[in-house]
């Protein structure tokens, strides 16, 4: 179960919900054949009148059990309450039953357990929270929650956290007011905090640090005690993505498009692509690698400067020129192609182009997109199983958890003798 962390409004506080990759695609105008639509449904929760309120204030206790009153029932929630007063024991019985079973006999445990059972109760893990000090739910902060990225490492993360009876909660906030984030979202809510840091933050990790909590970073290493990470090998997936595009187009038109610089897998990736480069004969020019943000439209835009850079689109479209591109992320790699297919040129006999991470997106598009897989689900689940073993084992060694990538290769980049 994933529980988002919210306010009152969702914008302020810096949290957009999850979302495919639609909006961006359409924004270009792929065709893309979408998923079944998906509700909301709320379920009010019954009003009580001021009577109900005095009336179930004025319940007693007597000889160790609880009283007839009003049927919470009614109200759309079972209580601890109801399960005593249908089992006719005291609440703290229940409460024995349901966490020390051992203490009570046999009869008493099986008519408490018949109860809860039928009338479906099931405890409020927060205020199981308050007497076990353990709330059973582990926090996940993100930069994001938007795009194919975050939603496949988000599925994962749960999936993982369900496994074990933990819930996840949710946030995009662990940045505001410079870190304080990380430490709001740790008080007193949650057993464990994995947190993405995707560029360099020391105010972030060292807020997140204060909470006391179990902690794993993920997308970068963190050489402190009792820190876990869990990092992506970018430079051998940049590395395997170059030498596919470097064996069907010479090395001065080969081309990296990231995100920021600044960012920890586009620094990656970029360093690696140059290294390749400079392997087969090449140093790299500036022009070479550009940089600006994981979106279509940047992609787009830089498709369009870089074709009027080398002159005529002609000349590419004739076959003079094969201009090869790896991209950072697979949004950029659809804003490239798509700028491409506009400007008359086409994939891969003029253009050839790789993204990276290998999301839904990939698949979608036409021509379909070769692209460095990164195993989103298992990260995610990796970070929630290395929390999960730092709360059980604090004084475990840091661990560094490296998943590892894979050049998925299709259409897009083909080579056309």
């Amino acid at each position: 179960m994933i529980v988002k962390n919210t306010r009152e409004n969702d914008e302020t506080a810096g949290l957009r919900p999850i979302k495919g990759g639609e909006g961006s695609i359409q924004a270009l105008g792929v065709q893309v054949q979408s998923g079944e639509s998906t509700a909301a449904h709320c379920q009010a929760g019954g009003n009580r009148s001021i009577s109900q309120i005095h009336s179930s204030s004025s319940n007693r206790i007597s000889d160790g059990k609880p009283e007839a009153r009003t049927d919470s029932r009614r109200r759309g929630s079972i209580s601890i309450l109801d399960v005593a007063q249908a089992a006719d024991v005291s609440i703290a019985t229940v409460s024995r039953v349901l966490n020390t079973p051992a203490v009570v006999s046999g009869d008493t445990s099986r008519r408490v357990l018949d109860a809860v059972q039928r009338l479906g109760y099931v405890p409020n893990p927060f205020a199981k929270g308050l007497i076990t000090r353990s709330s059973r739910v582990l926090g996940l902060a993100l930069p994001d929650l938007h795009g194919e990225f975050y939603s496949g490492l988000l599925r994962g993360a749960d999936e993982a956290a369900r496994r074990e009876g933990y819930h996840l909660l949710v946030s995009s906030e662990a940045r505001a007011n410079g870190g304080r984030g990380a430490r709001e979202l740790g008080a007193g809510l949650v057993d464990g905090l994995a947190l993405m840091v995707t560029e360099p933050d020391q105010a972030l990790v060292r807020e997140a640090r204060q909470t006391r909590l179990p902690l794993v970073v993920l997308d970068t290493q963190v050489d402190e005690p009792g820190v876990d990470s869990v990092i992506v090998d970018n430079a051998v997936g940049a590395e395997e993505a170059t030498r596919h595009l470097v064996a069907g187009t010479p090395a001065d038109l080969l081309y990296f498009v990231g995100g920021a610089p600044s960012n920890f897998d586009t620094a990656r990736r970029a360093e690696a692509f140059a290294n390749m480069l400079l392997t087969h004969g090449h140093v790299a020019r500036g022009d070479q690698m550009a940089f600006g943000d994981y979106t279509p439209e940047w992609g787009a835009t830089w498709m369009r400067s870089v074709v009027a850079r080398n002159g005529q689109r002609s000349e590419i479209g004739a076959g003079s020129i094969r201009l090869g591109v790896l991209a950072a992320n697979d949004e950029i790699a659809l804003g490239v192609l798509q700028a491409a297919i506009d400007l008359g040129l086409r994939v891969p006999e003029d253009v050839r182009v790789v993204g990276f991470d290998d999301t839904r997106l990939a698949c979608l598009l036409r021509p379909r997109l070769s692209s460095v897989r990164v195993p989103l689900l298992d990260i995610g689940a990796a970070a929630i199983r290395a929390l999960m073993k730092r709360i059980e084992e604090p004084e475990l060694e840091p661990r560094v958890i490296t998943m590892k990538t894979e050049l998925v290769i299709r259409e897009s980049s083909k080579f056309q003798q």
